[in-house]
């Protein structure tokens, strides 16, 4: 099974439910860039081979 087939039949079956998500997509960007962003903190100023 490929990864494209796998990705179809997500999309048919989120499409067929009908629910949808209470959490907008953009609260979701904004965890990612504060996670990551605190994890450039954390290895920038712990590297000792700075």
């Amino acid at each position: 099974m490929s990864i494209h087939s796998i990705a179809l039949a997500a999309s048919e079956a989120a499409a067929e439910s009908g629910e949808h998500s209470g959490t907008p997509p953009v609260v979701y960007g904004v965890f990612a860039l504060v996670v990551l962003l605190l994890l450039l903190f954390v290895v920038t100023r712990f590297n000792v081979y700075r």
